[in-house]
């Protein structure tokens, strides 16, 4: 593998982890953890052996670094998108969508941590069953039945939250 600099790996990377920490890690500790996580990829970058994609491959040291976070604690919490979205709710109307970013952000946090994983990685990243199962270090069996899963608990949770009941 060619010599690549710290500035390479960074801009690569850096989108990826930071929306794959999003989810998992709360808001007060993302930068945090997203530097550690950088400075982990860069100190093991001499370790990468190519079997798979740069992005994979630290995509793989993220959910390993994730797993160690919550370790010992007893809940893993799913971060809620609204968040995100209450300081530019009053910028503009968002209406009906902000409405349904509302409805997905507590359908999602609704789930296991290990099905969230499993729908950003294969439906909103697009990785492969195999490099989804490379990432999260299971095999691609379990990935498939857990995205299967994943969409089945989605929709129901999310079909009675829009027809007004409670979870």
């Amino acid at each position: 593998m060619e010599p690549i600099s710290f500035d390479e790996i960074y801009e690569e990377l850096f989108p990826a982890v930071y929306r794959f920490v999003c989810l998992r890690i709360p808001s007060s500790e993302i930068e945090d953890v997203t530097s550690e996580i950088m400075a982990k990829i860069w100190k093991s970058i001499s370790g990468f052996e190519g079997r798979s994609s740069l992005k994979s491959w630290a995509l793989r040291i993220a959910s390993n670094y994730i797993a160690d976070f919550y370790r010992g604690r007893k809940e893993v919490h799913i971060i809620e998108l609204t968040e995100e979205l209450q300081g530019t709710q009053n910028s503009r109307d968002y209406g009906e969508e902000f409405a349904t970013v509302q409805s997905v952000s507590k359908t999602l946090s609704q789930l296991t941590e290990p099905q969230v994983a499993v729908i950003q990685l294969r439906l909103i990243e697009g990785f492969s069953s195999n490099e989804t199962a490379s990432i999260l270090g299971i095999t691609q069996q379990a990935v498939d039945s857990l995205l299967y899963r994943a969409k089945k608990n989605f929709r129901t949770i999310y079909t009675t939250e829009m027809a007004g009941g409670e979870c």
